[in-house]
């Protein structure tokens, strides 16, 4: 009897279960549809920003990160939860009293239409790889724990299917809902094993026998092996996403009001913290524990060590991991495929009265695209890094739309975003400006702030002020 292959297939039952219940009370509205608007308290807010935060990256790529900067990997999850915070602050409570359903059209209001239809192509292709990434990552995880029954390419195609599945029955109240029970397998499958691991097998004993024995790799440093330059830049990283894209900023419309937005934003960023250090420490106990072993097998191995109980629920925890961030973006992809382009045009425009099934219909083309997507991207975190730097700029257009509006200038948040789509290109293209800046993160916060900064002295054509749904130039 395979009991983690019992305990996933348990978990997915429950999944779709979940959507059917959530596309009941939809009551075929597109709008609840998509955006779930003033439905959640600030606990389900809180698991759902947390849940989208938690993915492939933020466990499997912690642990494999830890081969070779130790427990400093955990800092990956420390700086989307600074992210998180910093979204709570200075935009959410100002995009819920914009009155905008995307973060598109919040933008398109205070520039123009140019910038409008720049920032939704970035937009997609940003989410887009990100949920493609996630089906590889939940392919991965499936295909290692779970080898006589899936390979990799099956595998994610499993993941792909269900991912898909659960947004299309449920949309964002069962990507909301669902994060109930997927944060509570993450947070049960990585305590229960980081405490057999690291205790009873004698994980943290061969930990530090290890870290003592080759002082060149700081194991046990907090800081040291990522350094602090590297942190930083992944927090000017993370600020970027938080504050711009539309699968993150769109969770904040589904509280029932400003307060529980708000908290609900700080909340899942404590939430979202204990789970990389777990993660990172399960990684280097790996290495310790099994000698030689591939940083990306040696998780896999320890979990498969364990009892078939603790590692299905494990599984679980991981799996459920990648499925609460592609739901997640998945939804806020189709949300601006369908705003943003779809009901624009002057076909869409007759067809708002099947807003509904049209939607599902998004729902089914984003998910098919992004799994075509899938089989052409590479490794995991290096793409997901060069892919969230974009967002550096866009977060720059939108902070400073919001924030500074008689200094922003009408074309410098088109300037800008192109500038950052150049930017990521031309990381990818020439190797040579990694030896100039040592993190794509601060190429892109320089060329980005610099163009934003520049255009705006030079273009006089100023915005006023954010109104609720207007925004007037001089």
């Amino acid at each position: 009897m395979n009991i983690p292959l019992i305990i996933v297939i348990l978990y997915v039952v429950l999944l779709l279960g979940i959507s059917l219940v959530v596309s009941k009370k939809s009551k075929e509205s597109g709008e609840d549809f998509l955006l779930y608007k003033g439905k959640n308290n600030t606990l389900i807010t809180a698991v759902t920003i947390s849940g989208l935060a938690i993915g492939g990256a933020s466990t499997i790529g912690i642990a494999e990160n830890a081969f070779s900067v130790g427990l400093s990997a955990g800092w990956y999850n420390v700086t989307w939860a600074f992210g998180a915070v910093i979204a709570s602050t200075f935009i959410i409570k100002k995009f819920r009293g914009a009155g905008y359903s995307t973060i598109t059209k919040l933008i398109e209001s205070i520039y123009d239409e140019k910038t409008g239809i720049i920032m939704t192509l970035a937009m997609i292709l940003i989410q887009c790889t990100i949920i493609a990434l996630q089906y590889i990552a939940g392919g991965s995880i499936l295909a290692s724990l779970l080898p006589d029954v899936f390979t990799m390419k099956s595998a994610t195609f499993f993941s792909f299917l269900i991912f898909m599945l659960v947004g299309f029955v449920g949309g964002m109240g069962s990507a909301s809902i669902s994060n109930i029970l997927n944060i509570s397998l993450i947070y049960i499958g990585v305590i229960v094993s980081s405490v057999v691991v690291l205790f009873n097998q004698g994980g943290w004993e061969a930990a530090q026998v290890m870290a003592a024995s080759t002082p060149e790799v700081p194991y046990m440093s907090l800081t040291s092996g990522m350094g602090v330059a590297a942190i930083v830049a992944w927090m000017i990283v993370m600020c970027g996403t938080t504050n711009s894209l539309q699968g993150v900023i769109q969770i904040g419309l589904t509280s029932k009001d400003d307060k529980s937005a708000v908290n609900g934003f700080r909340i899942g960023a404590l939430i979202m913290i204990p789970i990389g250090f777990m993660c990172a420490m399960l990684g280097i106990a790996s290495k310790a524990l099994i000698p030689g072993v591939e940083a990306t097998l040696a998780l896999p191995k320890i979990i498969l060590s364990l009892s078939p109980v603790i590692a299905g629920l494990t599984l679980s925890g991981l799996w459920a991991a990648d499925m609460s961030t592609a739901c997640s973006m998945l939804i806020g992809c189709a949300t601006t495929v369908s705003h943003d382009v779809f009901f624009k045009t002057k076909y869409g425009e007759k067809m708002q009265g099947k807003s509904y099934m049209i939607n599902k219909i998004i729902i089914l083309v984003v998910g098919f695209l992004t799994y075509i997507l899938s089989s052409q991207l590479g490794t995991i975190l290096s793409a997901m890094k060069v892919s969230l730097s974009m967002t550096i700029g866009i977060a720059i257009v939108v902070i400073a739309g919001i924030w500074c509006p008689k200094f922003v200038s009408k074309n410098s948040g088109f300037l800008t975003i192109i500038s950052s789509v150049m930017v990521a290109g031309a990381w990818l293209i020439f190797p040579q400006l990694k030896i100039i800046f040592s993190d794509v993160g601060y190429l892109m916060l320089l060329v980005t702030g610099t163009t934003f900064v520049v255009s705006s002295i030079l273009d006089r054509n100023k915005v006023t002020e954010l109104e609720k749904g207007k925004v007037s130039y001089i």
